[in-house]
């Protein structure tokens, strides 16, 4: 009796998608299938989205990832927290995975740092001028409804309650044939109380797709300069991509 080759889990590369960023020059991050009754019209949610955005300075949440490989039907999951803040269109984004591996990542001056504290190794990545455009995985927070639209194709998939909160399905699909490459479509579970995503879906071309599920959202608290530190030890190794 054959036994079936072992398949490795796919974690969640941020290099591979920093990379396409770089290549087509847009933000973007799902695609999830639902159906519903709309309380709210598709102009109403990204609306009201775009409204809640205008008092955006910061955010802080914990974070749930899951990657799942679709042919294989192989599933990933990892966790930490997710730190945004923006001064003006330049933001600051940090990402600690804690579990079950600690990864760290930062988005801040035009370059994107990704620190693996196992290997001791940074690897840098210059946004040049795809700076501002650097937030696309935590679209929903702070961008505006013509900001969406100019970039993205919307459409309402329905009303889904998650964790006791009702939300509005917004799917995203990109317009510009690049962007496309990389995600087919992007889907944000919108809180129809405070009007933030606390759920993201990236699907890509090949129909894998990955999760970011937020809990304990806080919004527009003050988060000192040092949260996007990575502190780096002297003896990492550094490597510009």
């Amino acid at each position: 009796m054959r036994r079936k080759p072992e398949v490795r889990s796919q974690k969640p590369e941020w290099g591979t998608v920093l990379r396409i960023l770089l290549a087509s020059g847009f933000w973007l991050l799902a695609s999830f299938p639902a159906s519903a009754q709309n309380t709210y019209t598709l102009d109403q949610v990204l609306t009201r989205l775009g409204d809640a955005g205008k008092s955006f300075r910061s955010m802080q949440a914990n974070l749930e990832r899951t990657k799942v490989t679709v042919l294989v039907n192989d599933k990933y999951t990892d966790s930490g927290t997710v730190y945004f803040a923006r001064s003006g269109r330049d933001p600051r984004i940090k990402i600690e995975i804690n579990k079950p591996e600690e990864q760290r990542m930062l988005i801040d001056m035009g370059k994107a740092l990704l620190y693996y504290p196992k290997l001791k190794q940074v690897q840098e990545y210059n946004l040049g001028k795809n700076q501002d455009k650097a937030e696309f995985m935590l679209i929903g927070f702070g961008q505006s409804k013509e900001d969406i639209e100019k970039v993205y194709n919307t459409a309402l998939r329905g009303e889904e309650t998650i964790d006791g909160r009702k939300t509005s399905i917004l799917e995203l699909k990109p317009k510009d044939p690049k962007a496309s490459a990389l995600f087919t479509s992007i889907q944000l579970w919108i809180d129809q109380e405070r009007w933030i995503p606390i759920q993201i879906k990236t699907t890509e071309a090949s129909r894998d797709y990955m999760i970011m599920k937020f809990t304990n959202i806080k919004m527009n608290v003050n988060l000192p300069a040092s949260t996007f530190d990575l502190k780096l030890p002297k003896d990492v190794q550094k490597v510009k991509i």
